[in-house]
């Protein structure tokens, strides 16, 4: 065989060899690459989900507190209501017609006028047969936007299931509630001394007088 021949044979064997290298390596470079971008849009994927799940979180946590918040701020009753009218002076000639709505009491809520003769906190006596169709209707009472902290602690006392006269009178302190409260229960006890009743009309008036009391349903 000539020498220049097996020499160039030589060459293209260490030409191929080199090839081959360059690209093995240019092969396990890109693969490399390939592998990184995929990780790195797997980590901006799993980053961007566990931001939205925390934000997620965060907002049923923040409803979850605001919830808590309303529950306590709202003080919960049930009332015994006898109508609903679209103006005080309804409600009221309508009370006038029922000789046993005598002690019975209208609330405004929005442009709602609410006839309730009894106001209770948790036992319920068992409902007898009545004249008129009446049902039990809870609502709840927030003070959180009165300044006065009077009004919040007459509110607070209300709350006791066996209110009365006897309570008021015991109460220690009586500077820290309004000036007329004993004023006001004196005169409902000239007529009842029924919790549910005396409660009605103690939030009665100082619901009509203070309008930083708010009453939804």
């Amino acid at each position: 065989m000539p020498i220049g021949r097996h020499n160039n044979t030589r060459k293209k064997i260490i030409l191929a060899g080199v090839q081959g290298l360059v690209i093995g390596v240019v092969g396990v470079l890109l693969f490399g690459l390939v592998l990184n971008l995929a990780n790195d849009k797997k980590a901006e994927s799993e980053s961007a989900e566990s931001t939205i799940s925390t934000e997620v979180e965060d907002k049923d946590k923040e409803k979850i507190e605001v919830a808590g918040n309303a529950e306590t701020k709202s003080l919960p009753f049930q009332a015994k209501q006898y109508g609903m009218f679209t103006t005080k002076e309804s409600a009221m000639a309508f009370i006038g017609t029922q000789p046993f709505l005598q002690k019975a009491s209208v609330f405004q809520v929005d442009n709602q006028f609410f006839i309730w003769s009894n106001l209770y906190v948790a036992n319920i006596p068992t409902q007898e047969a009545e004249v008129l169709p009446t049902f039990i209707k809870s609502l709840y009472v927030s003070a959180s936007s009165c300044e006065d902290p009077k009004v919040k602690k007459v509110m607070e006392l209300m709350q006791q299931e066996d209110l009365s006269k006897k309570v008021f009178d015991s109460i220690a302190k009586k500077e820290e509630y309004p000036a007329d409260l004993m004023e006001i229960v004196q005169a409902i006890s000239a007529f009842s001394d029924d919790s549910s009743i005396m409660r009605l009309h103690v939030l009665s008036h100082y619901f009509a007088t203070n309008d930083c009391l708010k009453l939804s349903f």
